[in-house]
């Protein structure tokens, strides 16, 4: 689970080791890099011991793989700088449940604390979890589904908000194969991972092809054959969402023999930029997800409550699997699963660019905060003007085309820009006053703007124009 520290760094907390299917002896391991490519698992005697080892990178035991990590947004308790909930398998089963809700806290990442053991309504299945500013709570996505149900496999995508990431409310549906007739039928939804950019939820949602093949011997029915590849939806409130990357996967597998070939998946809520870079952590392997000759639980009807199969039973449909694995020439176990990232520009999710030389685009009106305006531009070779509008469409007085310093660069990894009027970026006179923006772009293209708060006397542009 990738997290940006709050003191600028980055660290990631992600290997998961143990029986992917029942989450049996599943732990957590730290890692951390200082620009999202090169990473380090160092050793430290503030995490877990193992054996004679009292310096590792273990930070918690029992934690198996559905887990929700943040920064929290409330810094007030150096204790609670970052949280979790997850789902102790191990704990759940000798208590005799079917799961439990655990949410924990940690000063560094390293040594964490209980909060709550158990929640009343689980966040489970691959939540991903991000704080939302807009409602003041945490909001969660997770699989919606009867999953633990073998003659209904439907994947959906639902959704709950909690204060305090330990209350959490009831699970609604948001994102259902049903609800698009472009969707083939066949496409199940097996998560998806939210991040908030300016006003936009963008969510990387996974999406099964799953194919119509079922277990068959002892009337066992089973459907979990399937491709998975990655589909980009974007929503204004976070409930109501809408497909954005067309008819055609986001990001689809790689060729055969590629380590992402089979199955591309679970990319982790939020993201990290770094150097101008955006990067998404999410993990692969080669093969696709399928169960070929392991022996399936008991079959107890299409309403019946599915309890986890217990380690024997899973032993049994382990020798099974290899068996037929090995009768056919193959290995008995599946890919290892890698940790990859998606790198796109920093906040390069959409942009905008003339359909021939020229092009201009023009806001909405609003009101802004700060007193600086950057925007995140491709001018290499070409520029970009910026004029302010009043209610009426006239340029504020120094806001103008012509009295806009020309915005170009002589680099291609040049992000962010500073746009200057007049020698000057302080746009502290037209504050509370409704605007427009107006970007004039010639041979370039645009991707983002924000308002910021400049930085005490860097707000004036020492060249002038």
């Amino acid at each position: 689970e990738a997290i940006r520290r709050a003191d600028g760094g980055v660290q990631l907390v992600q290997s998961l080791v143990g029986e992917a299917f029942g989450d049996e002896g599943m732990i957590l391991c730290y890692g951390e890099s200082p620009d999202c490519v090169n990473w380090e698992k160092p050793l430290s005697e503030k995490c877990l011991p193992y054996k004679d080892y009292t310096a590792t990178n273990i930070v918690l035991v029992d934690s198996g793989h559905h887990i929700s990590l943040v920064l929290n947004h409330d810094q007030t308790d150096p204790s609670h700088k970052y949280l979790m909930a997850y789902n102790p398998h191990d704990l759940a089963q000798t208590r005799g449940l079917r799961y439990m809700s655990t949410t924990v806290a940690s000063p560094d990442g390293l040594q964490w604390t209980t909060v709550s053991e158990d929640s009343t309504r689980r966040h489970h299945h691959f939540q991903r979890t991000i704080w939302d500013e807009s409602i003041q709570k945490w909001i969660s996505y997770s699989q919606y589904s009867p999953h633990r149900n073998f003659l209904y496999r439907k994947r959906q995508i639902g959704r709950q908000v909690s204060a305090d990431l330990i209350h959490w409310s009831p699970k609604e549906v948001v994102l259902s194969v049903d609800w698009d007739p472009n969707i083939p039928p066949n496409v199940e939804f097996h998560e998806m991972s939210v991040r908030k950019v300016g006003g936009l939820y963008i969510g990387i949602a996974t999406e099964f092809d799953s194919e119509p093949i079922w277990g068959s011997g002892d009337d066992q029915n089973w459907r979990d054959h399937a491709y998975s590849t990655f589909s980009l939806y974007v929503s204004r409130d976070g409930v109501r969402w809408q497909r954005a990357s067309g008819t055609d996967p986001w990001m689809g597998t790689g060729r055969p023999g590629s380590y992402d070939h089979g199955f591309v998946c679970d990319t982790v809520a939020g993201q990290l930029n770094c150097d101008g870079k955006t990067y998404i952590v999410y993990s692969a392997r080669r093969e696709k997800q399928h169960w070929h000759g392991r022996k399936r639980p008991e079959n107890r009807g299409a309403e019946a409550d599915f309890a986890l199969l217990p380690v024997e039973a899973f032993e049994r449909g382990e020798r099974n699997h290899k068996e037929v694995m090995e009768a056919v020439g193959q290995s008995p176990k599946w890919d290892a699963v890698t940790i990859s990232a998606l790198v796109l520009r920093e906040d390069g999710w959409a942009l905008l660019r003339p359909t021939y030389e020229r092009g201009k685009v023009i806001t909405r009106q609003f009101v802004f905060e700060g007193d600086e305006l950057k925007i995140n531009a491709d001018v290499y070779g070409g520029f970009i003007r910026v004029e302010i509008l009043d209610p009426l469409f006239r340029p504020y007085d120094g806001f103008s085309y012509d009295e806009c310093k020309f915005i170009t660069s002589q680099s291609a990894d040049e992000i962010w820009h500073t746009v200057c009027w007049r020698g000057t970026s302080d746009l502290r006179q037209l504050w509370n006053k409704p605007i427009r923006l107006v970007f004039h772009l010639h041979h370039a293209s645009i991707y983002a703007f924000q308002f910021i708060k400049s930085e005490s006397g860097k707000n004036s542009d020492p060249a002038g124009s």
